[in-house]
Formats: structure tokens, C-alpha cells, sequence
């Protein structure tokens, strides 16, 4: 039973989380205020050959779709309080890096819905906003302050998902080598084949564990889940 000073703690996180989320739970930013300002969207493609996509975004949901394509397609939309956020694609070798700046103001963000050849590796992070990734089979990495990661049916070798305030909830369509996955307030939800057995370790503070996968300490199939408060689960396809 946790003490009553961690107790307190876990009151005190609860709280500030809860009006973070609420910010950062909305279908879209531009719902952040009534003098929030809604570009167009944009749409362009990239054609040279890209194995790498890192997304660095700040406000607003980013959406990556795994597929056959051999190109990127990308698709923003800015919302912003006076000024609209500067935002820029960058393509270095075989690497393609998307981000923005923002003025000082109220409301800035971009939010993004991406669609990548599947094999490409991913990199994702948000300050306030929901990352969910489909159908990749490349490296994931996703990274939120504030919101849910989602990820579906995804064929990675290796994924990495951490999330301050918000759940964590992957479902694999392939055996997975190693998977990693935290949240300091947010349950966990790993969903992996039942075809081999896993070397699984889990810790929560405060919150239960339940594990339904077949365990072996020799496997060379690794998870690690760990939720400061949360509960985690991990269970067969």
C-alpha cells in the first residue's frame, strides 16, 4: 500500500494531467479556443526514395499510415491564435524530417496524417496531442507529453513508445524482438502473436499487471512495460 506522502504525489500528478489531457484530448486543435484560427490543409507528396520519417510535432495529432506506396503523402493542417506556425519538411539523404516553429502565442500547432511505404522507419513526438501509427513494419519510436499512442497491426522488429500523461495501446501482427513501452500516468496495452514465448518484465506504482502471453527468461523476445500509475496488460493476439 503506498504511502500517504505517495499517495498525495499520485493525487497531485492525477490533477495536473487531467486538465493537460483535457487540452490535448480534442479532435482537433483547432478546438483549443474560440480565436483559434484553422489554415487549409496542405497536401504534397515526396518522390525520392525516403527509409527514415521523423515527425517533431508540438500541438495537434499525428497519424501515420503504413502502405504499398513507394512514396510519402503528407497532409497538414495548421491552427494558431494570431500568427500561423512556420512549418517545414526537410529531406537529408534517405532521411525525412518533418517539424514547425511557432510565434508566442496561445494556440499553435500543426496537426498531421502521413502515409509512408510500410518499411520505413518512424519517429514520432508530441507535446500535446495523440500519435496513432498502422500497418508499419519499419522501427516505430513514438514519444507524447500529453496523449494516447495508438498503433495497429504493426510488423516492427523493434518499438519504443513512451507517453507522460496518456495510455499506451499497440497491437502487433508479427512477433516483435523487442518492444519497450512507459507511462509515468496511463495504462498499458500490448497486444503480441501467441506463437513463441516472450521474456517479459513490468512495473507499475500504482496499478496492476496481468500478463496472459507465454513467458520464457531465455526467449529472444523482449518486453518491458512500466506505468508509474496504470495498469498493464499484456496479452495474444
Amino acid at each position: 500500500m503506498p504511502s500517504r506522502p505517495a499517495l498525495a504525489w499520485v493525487v497531485r500528478l492525477a490533477a495536473c494531467a487531467s486538465l493537460v489531457l483535457a487540452a490535448a484530448g480534442c479532435d482537433s486543435i483547432g478546438k483549443l479556443g474560440a480565436a483559434t484560427h484553422t489554415a487549409p490543409a496542405k497536401t504534397y507528396t515526396i518522390s525520392s526514395r525516403v527509409t527514415a520519417v521523423v515527425i517533431e510535432g508540438g500541438s495537434g495529432s499525428i497519424s501515420v499510415i503504413g502502405s504499398a506506396r513507394s512514396s510519402v503523402l503528407v497532409w497538414q493542417q495548421a491552427a494558431y491564435s494570431k500568427t500561423p506556425p512556420s512549418a517545414t519538411h526537410v529531406l537529408r539523404g534517405t532521411t525525412l524530417t518533418l517539424t514547425y516553429t511557432c510565434p508566442a502565442e496561445l494556440v499553435c500547432g500543426v496537426a498531421y496524417n502521413v502515409q509512408v511505404p510500410s518499411a520505413v522507419s518512424v519517429s514520432v513526438s508530441a507535446g500535446a496531442g495523440g500519435i496513432t501509427l498502422n500497418s508499419l513494419s519499419g522501427p516505430v519510436t513514438a514519444r507524447a507529453d500529453a496523449g494516447l499512442i495508438t498503433a495497429n497491426s504493426l510488423g516492427s522488429a523493434t518499438a519504443s513508445f513512451t507517453s507522460n500523461a496518456g495510455a499506451v495501446i499497440a497491437a502487433f501482427s508479427s512477433v516483435p524482438e523487442s518492444v519497450s513501452a512507459s507511462t509515468n500516468l496511463g495504462p498499458i496495452s500490448l497486444t503480441v502473436p501467441d506463437t513463441v514465448a516472450y521474456k517479459i518484465s513490468t512495473h507499475t506504482y500504482v496499478g496492476t499487471s496481468s500478463v496472459t502471453v507465454r513467458e520464457s527468461a531465455a526467449s529472444a523476445h523482449l518486453i518491458h512495460a512500466s506505468s508509474d500509475v496504470g495498469s498493464i496488460t499484456i496479452s495474444p493476439a
